[in-house]
């Protein structure tokens, strides 16, 4: 099989088989008299794989290791994988916490929404006598983000500073 017919029946795009031969991931069986690459059966398993392995979240190198490796065991990939995927949704939550407080201050341009990124960069610092000084100060210059004070205020460990 041709790689046009290739890419229309895996939904891989020539291009990119094309870059899977360049990283070694897939060699097509033969080439036509006219140089075409051709594509066997097994060929297009190894598509099917790459995709599938794909689909998991695995980069290609590691998706090639997996592969080639006759002694591979998918455990511990996939034991690693779900802890960089919960690492991310751990990052993504974070950040749209971040979004809604400051969404919540309402600012009224970029210097305002700057200065409500600074307040809550340093509530959440890790000097007791900063985040006293961000909670002290925090309403005199900018649009004060509600929950994320009270967060901080339920979560201080420092009674003087929760007390500010």
């Amino acid at each position: 099989m041709l790689i046009g017919e290739v890419a229309r029946r895996s939904g891989v795009s020539a291009r990119m088989l094309r870059h899977y031969e360049s990283l070694g991931l897939v060699r097509p069986s033969g080439r036509t008299g006219s140089g075409y690459r051709e594509y066997s059966g097994a060929d297009i398993r190894r598509i099917l794989h790459i995709e599938s392995l794909r689909s998991l979240g695995l980069s290609l190198r590691e998706i090639g290791r997996a592969l080639d490796d006759p002694g591979f065991t998918p455990s511990a990939l996939v034991g690693d994988l779900i802890r960089q995927t919960r690492a991310r949704i751990a990052a993504e939550t974070e950040l749209l916490t971040r979004l809604r407080r400051l969404d919540a201050a309402d600012p009224a341009g970029w210097e305002d929404a700057l200065r409500v990124v600074a307040l809550l960069q340093v509530l959440g610092s890790a000097s007791a006598d900063a985040r006293q000084r961000a909670a002290l100060s925090s309403g005199d210059t900018v649009p004060v983000p509600v929950e994320a004070l009270v967060e901080a205020v339920l979560s201080e460990p420092e009674p003087n500073v929760a007390g500010a």
